[in-house]
């Protein structure tokens, strides 16, 4: 039997890159999604999620206020690890779903409220290679700018539980930040999920 609500508990790691720059080490994602379901198949979900987002972007790539110090500087890379608040809007189908499994596709909007943001840049000034640091707290909300597109496995583990694996990739609408750097990002959330309201079977006539 289907249930009417859901919350899941998830972890991700993470990897976020800008255009054609290198790839860093893993971010990483850990959060709530409360989940109700519309029809037997059809699921809306929306979440609270701490993100960890690390990346390299090369100089042309960062954007940042018209009179921001760097704009009057050879800016070759900038190095950035931000802690974000991920608000994701998401839709569930589920493709195949049997009573102790699922196959799902997902996709939804996301908006990112930037709570801490650590840069260093790396410069030319007087023909030398220079790097300086700089971070920015509650800095600029981005509301639905980020298309999130998902899809997973759900294993019932007995009773009201159940584990989902989902492989995902964030696709960006606009840029963010405080460089309006156009971010991507792909991973994997991992996620324990416990359901409850019993959805009321169909009475025949």
């Amino acid at each position: 039997m289907g249930y009417r609500f859901s919350a899941n508990f998830l972890y991700a790691p993470e990897l976020s890159k800008v255009r054609s720059s290198s790839l860093t080490s893993p971010g990483s994602n850990l959060g709530l999604m409360l989940e109700y379901r519309i029809t037997p198949r059809l699921r809306v979900a929306a979440g609270l999620i701490k993100s960890v987002k690390k990346y390299d972007a090369k100089g042309s790539d960062y954007h940042p206020p018209q009179h921001y110090w760097t704009n009057y500087l050879k800016l070759t890379d900038v190095y950035a690890n931000c802690r974000i608040l991920d608000l994701p809007l998401n839709l569930r189908y589920d493709v195949v779903s049997r009573p102790q499994y699922a196959l799902f596709a997902g996709a939804g909007l996301s908006s990112l409220l930037m709570r801490n943001e650590r840069y260093r840049y790396a410069y030319y000034s007087a023909g030398q290679l220079l790097n300086r640091e700089w971070t920015r707290h509650n800095g600029s909300n981005h509301f639905f700018s980020v298309l999130n597109l998902s899809a997973g496995y759900e294993r019932a583990l007995g009773g009201r539980w159940s584990v989902q694996g989902e492989p995902y990739v964030k696709i960006p609408l606009g840029g963010v930040g405080f460089g309006k750097v156009k971010l991507s990002s792909a991973g994997a959330f991992f996620s324990l999920k416990y359901s409850l309201l019993p959805m009321q079977p169909l009475v025949q006539p």
